[in-house]
């Protein structure tokens, strides 16, 4: 009897814990968000040569085309019916006005495709809060190209921590995260 008082009162325990533990291990929801998008370097054998709109080579100065090539591969967007890559996008963005000296003009990008439209470029302190930048994320349809380091630097948002850390894919350094401070400006782009 007292066996199976003990037998009982583990089971009772074992289903209680159970019913406790259990919401804790169903994963969150993450949104179709995280750009999972391929991570190019600016500096990779097949483009890293190759020269920008106003002559920097794409090694020097290609980390905005190279983050806006992994948005437009991660949503399927093709350059000229190809796969969009830093080198591919670099010589549409010569023959189609897509340059202003070595930076891009970000509108042009909208011309490769009506699924692309360009929402503007912002600068630290305007209406792009880290909420907002997480909302964005979780809707899985905006790119956001984020200018770090100083402004010297652009990178590719990819998913976030639920607070002001954000994960990148960045063409140019090895660094796979940078927080909400860090960030000086945006260009965002919608992709459907």
């Amino acid at each position: 009897m007292f066996k199976k008082m003990i037998t009982s009162i583990a089971l009772s325990a074992a289903v209680m814990t159970a019913t406790v533990v259990t919401p804790a291990l169903v994963a969150p929801q993450t949104a179709e968000a995280s750009f999972s998008a391929p991570l190019f370097k600016q500096y990779d054998a097949a483009w890293g040569t190759d020269l920008m709109g106003g002559g920097d080579t794409m090694t020097k100065s290609g980390c905005a085309v190279s983050s806006v090539a992994m948005a437009l591969r991660h949503k399927s967007i093709t350059v000229s019916g190809s796969a969009a890559d830093p080198g591919k996008l670099n010589t549409w963005l010569k023959s189609n006005a897509g340059y202003s000296g070595n930076s891009i003009v970000w509108g042009s990008v909208t011309k490769l495709s009506s699924r692309i439209s360009f929402d503007g470029r912002y600068t630290s302190g305007t209406s792009l809060s880290a909420a907002t930048l997480r909302t964005y994320l979780d809707g899985g349809n905006k790119a956001i190209i984020a200018n770090v380091r100083s402004g010297g630097h652009w990178v590719l948002l990819t998913d976030h921590n639920g607070g002001t850390v954000f994960n990148v894919n960045d063409p140019g350094y090895s660094q796979s995260t940078y927080n909400y401070s860090d960030i000086v400006g945006y260009a965002v782009y919608t992709i459907n």
